[in-house]
Order: structure tokens, then sequence, then C-alpha cells
């Protein structure tokens, strides 16, 4: 049963990538505030001090050999999401974000040599950081990076490495105003873990996570 939802979760993860690519494509494409009148502004830019509550869900279908040296795992995210607009100007905006992770799950080969191919965490990415562009648009295109980490039930990504690993990640994505204070997120993100050599080997995995969320802003 599992298995069957990984691959359901799989086929809708490899379709997001083509969904973000046409969001951009459509991005000068005027659907909001098309009868406001000329010269009025319909209120998406976000000032400095305003804060943002969501929340997101993603995963990657597969790990590659990009910083670790791990293949073949699927990884799951849900994340809580909070953030504050630290400095905003015409265009861009600069905005601090810290993620809490009440469930990470990484799925790895049957041929794993241990009890259970499904292993559960949670953890924080207390560091974060992300850039907003075009700002008075109802879509902004943004990059984002933060530092964090996660604790597992099990060793990750091989047994005899560590529960407990650092994750950094970048990435970019757009966000999609549908109010002026209520948004849409699409992104990606690469997202590597490893333990920085404080477990007894460090073997790394890197994720492409696809991922989507729905946030809210206050002053």
């Amino acid at each position: 049963m599992l298995k069957e939802h990984v691959q359901m979760l799989q086929r809708c993860l490899l379709g997001a990538p083509a969904l973000l690519l046409l969001s951009v494509f459509v991005l000068p494409v005027p659907l909001h505030g098309a009868d406001s009148p000329a010269g009025a502004s319909p209120g998406y830019a976000l000032a400095r001090g305003t804060n943002e509550f969501g929340v997101w869900a993603g995963g990657s279908p597969g790990s590659s050999q990009v910083f670790g040296n791990i293949e073949n795992r699927n990884l799951l995210l849900f994340a809580l999401r909070y953030g504050r607009v630290l400095a905003a100007w015409e265009w861009i905006s600069l905005e601090y974000t810290l993620d809490i992770f009440p469930a990470a799950v990484v799925v790895e080969p049957h041929d794993v040599r241990r009890g259970s191919s499904t292993i559960y965490g949670a953890g924080l990415s207390p560091l974060g950081f992300k850039i907003n562009f075009a700002r008075q648009s109802w879509i902004q295109p943004f990059v984002a990076a933060s530092v964090g980490f996660l604790y597992f039930q099990d060793d990750i990504p091989l047994p005899d490495s560590s529960r407990f690993n650092f994750t950094p990640e970048f990435g970019l994505g757009l966000q999609f105003f549908l109010a002026p204070k209520r948004a849409l997120t699409l992104g990606y993100k690469l997202h590597h873990m490893s333990n920085a050599n404080t477990g007894r080997s460090n073997p790394g995995m890197d994720s492409h996570v696809i991922y989507a969320g729905f946030s809210f802003f206050t002053p």
C-alpha cells in the first residue's frame, strides 16, 4: 500500500516542473487588477515588517550525486513557515524565513539492510532568506536559501551514519498572489542532507524537491 502511495506522489511531482515552467510563460498576463483605474496599485507589494504565516509540502522522487553520494532515496517534507520582510525596495524584497518540519520521510530501497524502508523524522530550518522580484506584480519570482537540521528514528541515509543531519538547501520558485495578502507558492529546491562528519560515516544525500504551499501575510 505504501509503495502505491509513493508511486502516485512521484507521478504528481514529475508533473510539477512542467506547471512551474508554464507559470513563467504566463507571467506577463495581468489577470488581477485588470479593471483597476490607471495608476492604481492592487497592493501586492509586501512592505518592510510584514509577517508571513504558511504551510508547504513536497518531495523528491529520487536522490542524485551532487554534493553527496547516495542515490535511489525518496524524500517527503511537510513544513510550517514563518517569515518576516526585512527590507523592501521598488522591485525587490528581502525576507527572513523559518521552517518547522513536523514530518519528514525518507523512503529507501528494500535492499538496504534494516527493519523498514520508510524512516520518519522531524526538524527545523531556523536560518533562511528569500528574495522576491517584481514585488509590485501578482506573480513574484523568488530565490531562497536556508540551513537547518532533521532528526530521524534511524540512521540516514545509510545504517551506521547518523540520525541527526544538517540540511542546507537553495532553490527558486514563483508566488501567485490570489489577493494582496494571500499567495500560493510553487518551487524547487536542491536539498542536501549530511551529518558534517559528526557520525560514524558521512555519505550525504541530495534531493531535488518540488513543493507547493499557501501563505497569508499580516502587518
